[in-house]
């Protein structure tokens, strides 16, 4: 509580309860999706069975804690006395407004408990081709937060995110978000820009699996009749027609039939 003459200017009065990862290097605060998957399942948790875990994954790491309980213990005190310290303004009884750092004491703030508990980490890989997706996340029991998402990102630009759409090429092994997806000419299947080889026909880009796809349709287009090959590119054929069928209105117009 701080307090001058005209009274109580400043007061906490907070019990918090913080997940910290408490690496060998330096401890940090959780962020709230891990503290959250901590502190609910709390208390499910489970003794470790490194032998289990060693059926099961390629390799195991048990990462030991750095410092002992006081230190960990000291480190959080310190936090939490940053993150109360504060500025506050206050009018005095002579009517002028002072500022003041209101900056809890060590002796104002007391850990109550420490618990250590191991949070287990997996990262798998998947290898598709020419590509590996990685995947990893924290784990308790059935309930995970991912930290890193290889399958839910474009290997081509920036996209990621579960909201997003993407599509596995079964050319190259990519996953691509829509603008880095399109579809085969000669197959009909999804293709992505990265792997794709490319040829204009009809004033418009053709993707395919590879050169001898491109060569099997080159000769397939010409042997197209011209309106056939008018539709491979069916705005510029739409458009085409619509302006001729607008010409010919003008011209019966300018002739007086209409």
């Amino acid at each position: 509580m701080f307090e001058t003459s005209v009274g109580v200017i400043h007061r906490i009065d907070e019990r918090t309860r913080f997940v910290v990862h408490a690496d060998r290097s330096q401890p940090s605060v959780a962020d709230d999706t891990v503290a959250r998957l901590v502190s609910e399942n709390r208390l499910a948790a489970v003794e470790l069975d490194t032998d289990r875990f060693g059926d099961v994954f390629d390799e195991l790491k048990e990462k030991r804690f750095g410092q002992t309980q006081t230190a960990y213990k000291d480190w959080a005190v310190d936090r939490l006395q940053e993150r109360h310290t504060t500025t506050v303004q206050y009018t005095g009884d002579n009517n002028v407004t002072y500022t003041k750092t209101c900056e809890p004491n060590l002796s104002d703030i007391s850990v109550q408990s420490i618990e250590p508990v191991y949070l287990p980490q997996a990262r798998q890989t998947t290898e598709l081709q020419q590509y590996t997706h990685p995947y990893e996340y924290f784990a308790a029991g059935p309930s995970r937060v991912t930290t890193e998402d290889g399958i839910h990102r474009c290997v081509h630009c920036e996209t990621s995110g579960s909201n997003e759409t993407y599509t596995y090429c079964a050319n190259c092994g990519s996953i691509s978000c829509n603008d880095h997806t399109k579809t085969e000419r000669l197959e009909g299947e999804p293709v992505c820009t990265g792997c794709a080889v490319t040829e204009r026909f009809a004033l418009k880009t053709k993707y395919f699996y590879d050169d001898d796809n491109l060569e099997s349709f080159r000769r397939e287009y010409e042997a197209m009749a011209l309106h056939e090959k008018a539709m491979e590119n069916k705005p510029l054929a739409v458009g085409g027609v619509v302006t001729a069928v607008l010409l010919f209105v003008g011209a019966l117009m300018t002739a007086g039939v209409i």
